[in-house]
């Protein structure tokens, strides 16, 4: 006898399947005719040095004469590149401050400080005109490295230990034998670099294992710090309305370099490298 159930499941998987092919089609072509948003990711160092990190830098001396000659050449690379829109490392609750600042700095009634937020993004908003820029960064996330750090003493994993430490202390000394010999755009490249985005990201996965057996504040860190950068995606598309041709993001190196694997499967955005903007 002929199975009329089998049948009717097997066809309407098959009209699923081809509205699903249909629809896959659709959305390709529609992706096709649109053109991608050019991004670009700009990992900085912090330029006041507000000792933040685990590793400690020297100052840029950002507000010298020489290095301010040095901001004005990048501001008008950046300015050729156009952005849209601007995308800086506060949280979305400073959009009010942030919108003050830029309309004081813009009447003249505000001097910038030393951080790339104003040197790059307050600056270039006025030389664009542009209304706003974006303070997007998410901050209610962990990073529990001390633990992290113990957690991998009392496992005995001197290996996590003496990595860490060489990495910081490397990572240190790098920067801080270049500064003084190197330009601020020469810095900027540096941060930029395919090799540097790949050891940003890296370093995390390296920390995996930290902790003994069930202890899994590694994989805790690491997940922490994916979720922050991702609601630092979530929060630059939000803000997106699609009329955008181009956008500049300016945010610490190590949150650039985690944010270009992101982006690199959106179809919708084409990075764009610092190299090709500022050399």
């Amino acid at each position: 006898m002929i199975n009329l159930t089998v049948i009717s499941k097997t066809f309407t998987m098959k009209k699923i399947s081809f509205c699903l092919a249909a629809l896959f089609l659709l959305l390709s072509a529609a992706a096709q005719d649109k053109q991608p948003v050019k991004v670009l990711l700009l990992g900085v160092f912090h330029f006041s040095n507000p000792g933040l990190d685990v590793a400690k830098f020297k100052s840029a001396d950002i507000l010298s004469e020489q290095r301010q000659k040095e901001i004005l050449q990048i501001a008008e690379k950046l300015k050729k590149f156009s952005p849209g829109k601007i995308f800086i490392e506060g949280v979305p609750e400073e959009q009010n401050k942030i919108d003050s600042i830029l309309d004081q700095y813009k009447k003249g009634k505000y001097t910038l400080t030393s951080n790339e937020i104003d040197q790059l993004g307050v600056r270039l908003a006025k030389e664009l005109n542009l209304s706003k820029i974006y303070p997007v960064d998410y901050r209610d996330a962990d990073f529990p490295f001390d633990s992290l750090m113990k957690s991998a003493a009392d496992a005995g994993q001197t290996d996590i230990i003496n990595f860490v430490q060489h990495i910081i202390d490397t990572v240190q000394t790098s920067f801080n034998e270049a500064l003084p010999k190197s330009t601020v755009t020469q810095m900027l490249l540096r941060e930029n670099t395919p090799e540097s985005i790949k050891f940003q990201n890296e370093f995390y996965f390296r920390l995996l294992p930290a902790g003994k057996e069930g202890n899994h504040v590694g994989s805790y860190l690491v997940s922490e710090w994916w979720r922050r950068n991702m609601i630092i995606y979530e929060n630059i598309l939000k803000r997106l309305d699609g009329n955008e041709k181009s956008i500049l993001i300016i945010f610490g190196s190590g949150h650039t370099a985690l944010l270009n694997q992101m982006m690199r499967y959106n179809s919708n955005i084409e990075l764009v490298s610092a190299e090709d903007v500022l050399k």
